[in-house]
């Protein structure tokens, strides 16, 4: 466990702030950066990361996705790893906006990237068996992962994000096989 100060986690959240707040401010910012479907096949790749940045639906969407961002941020940075904080961010991010090119063309909003660090803090509660929860640490994977597999059969691209935090928790906390480390 580390108590520095969640450097990463304030960066990304801050970046998102400041690129949401000028949306709110010019609403034809949105635009530039968010999910474009279309757009993206044609070339415009950054989109993958750059829809990340500004919270198009409202401020429901900001209040969820800040809130989000802010707790499973610190406490990936806090219990896990910084490296394994931007591996399931990316990778739950990235696999998110592949399912919306099918299911959601258009859109903004980070929450499938926050959706890696749910699934891989999920993960960590399962492996910590020092923590007394006994089997209360199993619940949250149990009712996050249950929720991603729900989201995928609905096509929505929040379960494929989710699902894609958790086998990125699975490969950041599998015990390596006795022969390996004897080799």
């Amino acid at each position: 466990m580390r108590a520095s100060l969640p450097w990463l986690t304030i960066i990304v959240f801050a970046a998102t702030a400041i690129t949401t707040g000028a949306m709110l401010l010019n609403p034809a910012i949105g635009d530039a950066p968010e999910r474009n479907g279309p757009l993206m096949l044609e070339g415009q790749v950054w989109r993958f990361v750059t829809t990340w940045l500004v919270e198009t639906d409202g401020w429901q969407q900001i209040a969820v996705n800040f809130t989000g961002l802010a707790i499973f941020g610190f406490l990936v940075e806090r219990f896990v790893r910084r490296a394994w904080w931007v591996v399931a961010y990316l990778g739950a991010g990235l696999t998110g906006e592949i399912a919306g090119l099918f299911w959601q063309p258009v859109g903004g909003g980070n929450s499938v990237a926050i959706a890696g660090l749910i699934g891989l803090f999920s993960m960590w509660q399962v492996r910590r068996q020092d923590a007394g929860l006994g089997p209360v640490r199993y619940l949250g994977t149990a009712v996050w992962l249950g929720f991603g597999l729900i989201l995928c059969f609905r096509h929505d691209i929040h379960g494929p994000a989710l699902v894609m935090g958790f086998l990125l928790g699975a490969l950041a906390f599998a015990k390596p096989r006795a022969e390996a480390r004897h080799a």
